[in-house]
């Protein structure tokens, strides 16, 4: 009786077994309402674009921050390195992911754990919800909402026109997360010195030196009101607490990093980390 109950008991474990559904395969996206207003050849009309990178100038030297210090003739007032960083925002998987497409003629886009994914630019829609883009190399667009999860569309950019693909896209495995962050990347280097050249006939003078390696990139004479409070060089202000011949006192406060526009990147007399 115990030999048959035992056998009993097994049987039904492994009914069971069989009949409750294990979750495998592809889990459809969500439906983020993107193509509700498709042009013709002109999706995302009236989504207004804008760009997610920011710049950050960074400053490595002894700095003087906070102290009235005088500086003699011919003394450098600043010397220090300089980078320019350009930081995007990405999307980290947390374990390898696919994304199916249920149309035939799309690929499916398949990324690796850990791989951080670039996302250079954000969406707003007509109604004010925002989206990021992947831009992948085929001219696929992805989009993915303020929560990090995937649109089930996929936009076909290409010069003559931006259409959404047919189909909608399913990701597998179901589980996997992706983190948004940061990746810098050094765009230009150099380093800056700023020369105090004496003050003569109620003109201070200064030479703003910009230096690649031992080759000097750009030298620029500065002229200022001797009797000046505060003066900018090289986009550094420095408050000047007395100058009189051969010496000059001034006061600085620089910080080691800060953001800086597109514009300001281009402007600064760096040379291309690459060149």
């Amino acid at each position: 009786m115990w030999k048959l109950a035992t056998t009993l008991a097994a049987a039904c474990a492994t009914l069971l077994v069989a009949v409750v559904p294990i979750t495998v395969g592809a889990v459809e996206l969500a439906d983020c309402k993107l193509d509700q207003s498709n042009f013709p050849g002109q999706a995302l009309r009236g989504f207004t674009r804008k760009s997610l990178t920011r710049y950050f100038m960074e400053v490595d030297g002894t700095l003087k921050n906070g102290a009235e210090t005088s500086y003699e003739r011919d003394e450098a007032v600043l010397n220090v390195d300089l980078r320019v960083v350009r930081a995007t925002p990405v999307l980290t998987p947390s374990a390898d992911v696919t994304l199916k497409s249920s149309w035939a003629l799309s690929p499916n886009f398949k990324f690796a754990k850990g791989l951080p994914l670039r996302s250079w630019a954000e969406v707003e829609s007509t109604d004010g919800r925002r989206f990021g883009l992947l831009e992948m190399k085929d001219g696929a667009v992805l989009f993915f909402d303020q929560a990090n999860e995937f649109c089930n569309k996929v936009l076909t950019n290409k010069p003559d026109g931006k259409v959404w693909q047919a189909g909608t896209l399913s990701k597998e495995p179901d589980g996997v997360a992706f983190e948004r962050g940061l990746q810098d990347d050094i765009t230009k280097t150099g380093s800056l010195r700023i020369i105090y050249l004496g003050t003569t006939a109620g003109a201070m003078k200064f030479q703003e030196v910009w230096v690649q390696g031992s080759r000097i990139g750009k030298s620029i004479a500065r002229t200022f009101d001797q009797f000046s409070k505060s003066i900018d060089i090289a986009g550094f202000r420095f408050e000047v607490i007395e100058a009189k011949g051969e010496k000059v006192k001034l006061k600085y406060d620089i910080a080691s990093r800060t953001e800086i526009t597109a514009d300001q990147s281009n402007q600064i007399a760096l040379q291309n980390k690459k060149d």
